[in-house]
């Protein structure tokens, strides 16, 4: 169920907004005339999937271990969760752009605007939690595409940009996961800012031959050689797993962090039931499986190391 006491956030900045011209936009659904807002926070559904979140013993400062504990850090909604929320989303923006039209704009009266601000508070604080579950899918998007931390923390942030966008414009009324549209959305605009650094690079390239020619015996080659050590040492850990673990340790590792071809990670309940352990037997050599992994990594320390 929808909880009626939400902390909404302070710091949105509606008091201070010129609320009678800002322009509020939603996604309209038919059902939002015959609608109550009581309706929508009484309305009975399981807002969250029964995940664990427990991120295990690695090392948050390592390159696998910050990564992993950020694809693992948000819950992530059912689907009829995430369906109500964004139609509560929508109808309290819907409920606030229905006052503002009917604002007298020289002089509002007062209880129409707080009612607006609140509206537009609780709009906002649904848009966080439709946020907040899906960092797991931004955070997993950037570390494909990312070579460095600090690509990876620029990369995290634009693809934020891009999920709040989406959310703004996304029709829950057809029936899709939001987790697929949001997906192309912040791929589409990563390989495009990857894109326009190639582009940007090669012009740079051209204005300045001596220059860069210089810079590519002198600087760029080992940069090549350092980011190709990296991808090599990354993929020597991963490539090891198999040889470094048994059967079942193994299973739990790929399973547990997405690399079983699936991107998404089993808790350790789903594990178990798939290998007919317990669940504290699969954490159990969960954390075997780590110290081992720990151990291979150790020869690459100083190659994977983020600066």
């Amino acid at each position: 169920m929808l909880a009626r006491s939400v902390n909404y956030r302070t710091e949105t900045g509606y008091a201070d907004m010129n609320l009678t011209s800002i322009e509020i936009s939603f996604i309209p659904n038919e059902s939002f005339g015959v609608t109550t807002e009581d309706e929508l926070l009484d309305e009975s559904v399981e807002l969250y999937r029964d995940d664990e979140t427990e991120s295990g013993s690695l090392d948050p400062d390592s390159v696998a271990g910050s990564l992993l504990i950020a694809l693992q850090r948000s819950r992530l909604l059912t689907f009829d969760g995430e369906q109500l929320l964004f139609k509560r989303f929508n109808y309290l923006k819907f409920r606030a752009n229905a006052i503002q039209v009917s604002l007298n704009r020289k002089r509002p009266a007062k209880t129409k605007l707080a009612e607006l601000a609140r509206l537009m508070r609780e709009a906002t604080a649904v848009r966080d939690q439709l946020a907040e579950a899906n960092l797991r899918l931004v955070a997993s998007i950037a570390g494909k595409l990312a070579i460095s931390r600090e690509e990876f923390d620029e990369f995290f942030a634009e693809g934020n940009g891009i999920l709040l966008y989406a959310i703004d414009k996304f029709d829950y009324g057809r029936g899709y996961r939001f987790s697929t549209y949001v997906t192309h959305a912040v791929q589409r605009h990563l390989y495009r800012l990857i894109d326009r650094r190639k582009k940007r690079a090669k012009r740079e390239f051209a204005r300045e031959p001596d220059l860069m020619m210089n810079e590519v015996a002198a600087d760029a080659a080992p940069d090549a050689i350092a980011e190709n050590e990296v991808r090599a040492a990354a993929a020597a850990v991963i490539a090891r797993i198999d040889q470094t673990l048994d059967e079942r340790e193994s299973f739990i590792i790929r399973g547990r962090f997405g690399l079983d071809g699936t991107g998404t990670s089993k808790t350790y309940t789903h594990l178990g039931k798939q290998l007919g352990l317990s669940k504290e037997r699969v954490r159990q050599l969960f954390q075997r499986a780590t110290e081992k992994l720990r151990e291979v990594a150790r020869p690459f320390e100083s190659t994977l190391a983020l600066q």
